[in-house]
C-alpha cells in the first residue's frame, strides 16, 4: 500500500508505504481510524481525523478529506474526492472520479455515479441514486430513495467560483484572480500525452475554447496543484514540474485538475526528482 498522509509538521502531503499494520503508527499520529479489513488503493490521500469503516474500499488515487467518515462496506471509486468532514454512509457506492463536497452527507446504501459532483453541505438520503455526471448543489437536500438521472443539475453550484476551485484543488488565486498551477512534463518540457507540445520558460499560450464542465480531458491545457502534478509525474519516472499563471476567467472545466484556454509565465519548479516505484516513499518529500 502506498498512501499520502499529511506531514504533521508542515501539513504537506508525504508518501508512505506499508501494510495497515506497519502504517498504524502514522495513522495514530494523525488520529486516523482504519477499520479491520478495509481496503485502500495505492496513492490515495487520507486527511487527519478521517475514519474508514469495516470492509470499506478506497480506490487508487482517491482523496479522503480531514475528518471525513466512510461507512461500513462503502466503496469509494478510483480518483474520487471526499471533502473535509463529509459523511459517507454504510454500503454507499461512490463512482470513479466523483467529487463529494466538504461537510456533505451521503445516506446508507446511496449510489453516486461516475464523475458526479456533490456540493458542500449537500444531503443525500438513504438509498438515493445519483447518476453519472450529475451535479448536486451547495446545501441541496436529496430525499431517501430519490433517483437523479445522468447529467442532471440540482441546486446552485458555481463551478467556476474560487470557492469551488479551492474545494477541488486546495489552492487560491491572488487578488487579481491569477492562480499559480502546476504540471508534470518530460525533461525536455514537452507534454507526456503527445510528446509534441513544447512548453517554454517565461512564455505562455492561448486558444479559442469555451467553458464546458462536462469535458475534463479535451482540448486546451491541463494544470493542477503541486502534489497532484508530482504524483502524476511519478507514474512516468523521469519528469520535471512546471508552474504557470492562469486567470480564473481562462479556466474551462474544474475537476482534480483544470482545463484552460490560456496560461502565461511558465517556470520550472525545483523539486527532488527521484525514481518511482519501490524507493519512492523513502526519497520523495514534497
Amino acid at each position: 500500500m502506498k498512501i499520502y498522509l499529511r506531514n504533521v509538521k508542515n501539513y504537506k502531503w508525504d508518501l508512505h508505504e506499508g501494510n495497515l499494520k506497519k502504517l498504524k503508527k502514522e495513522f495514530d499520529k494523525r488520529n486516523i481510524i482504519i477499520s479491520p479489513k478495509a481496503s485502500i488503493g495505492d496513492y490515495a490521500s487520507i486527511g487527519d481525523y478521517a475514519s474508514i469503516g469495516y470492509k470499506a474500499s478506497i480506490g487508487n488515487g482517491a482523496s479522503i478529506g480531514n475528518g471525513a467518515s466512510i461507512g461500513y462496506k462503502a466503496s469509494i471509486g478510483y480518483k474520487a474526492s471526499i471533502g473535509d468532514y463529509a459523511s459517507i454512509g454504510d454500503k454507499v457506492s461512490i463512482g470513479y472520479k466523483a467529487s463529494i463536497g466538504n461537510g456533505a452527507s451521503i445516506g446508507d446504501y446511496a449510489s453516486i455515479g461516475y464523475k458526479a459532483s456533490i456540493g458542500n453541505g449537500a444531503s443525500i438520503g438513504n438509498g438515493a441514486s445519483i447518476g453519472d455526471y450529475a451535479s448536486i448543489g451547495y446545501k441541496a437536500s436529496i430525499g431517501d430513495r430519490v433517483s437523479i438521472g445522468d447529467y442532471a443539475s440540482i441546486g446552485k453550484m458555481d463551478i467556476f467560483s474560487k470557492e469551488y476551485i479551492y474545494c477541488q484543488l486546495q489552492v487560491l488565486p491572488d487578488n487579481k484572480g491569477y492562480y499559480t498551477l502546476y504540471k508534470a512534463v518530460k525533461e525536455d518540457l514537452t507534454d507526456f500525452h503527445s510528446g509534441k507540445y513544447q512548453y517554454r520558460i517565461g512564455k505562455g499560450d492561448k486558444c479559442n475554447l469555451e467553458r464546458n464542465q462536462s469535458i475534463e480531458c479535451g482540448e486546451g491545457w491541463h494544470f493542477t496543484n503541486l502534489w497532484e502534478a508530482i504524483a502524476f509525474g511519478k507514474y512516468y519516472g523521469k519528469y520535471k514540474i512546471i508552474s504557470a499563471k492562469i486567470h480564473i476567467d481562462n479556466i474551462l472545466s474544474v475537476h482534480k485538475k483544470v482545463r484552460v484556454n490560456k496560461f502565461s509565465n511558465v517556470q520550472t519548479v525545483n523539486i527532488f526528482n527521484k525514481s518511482p516505484d519501490k524507493n519512492m516513499q523513502k526519497k520523495y518529500k514534497v
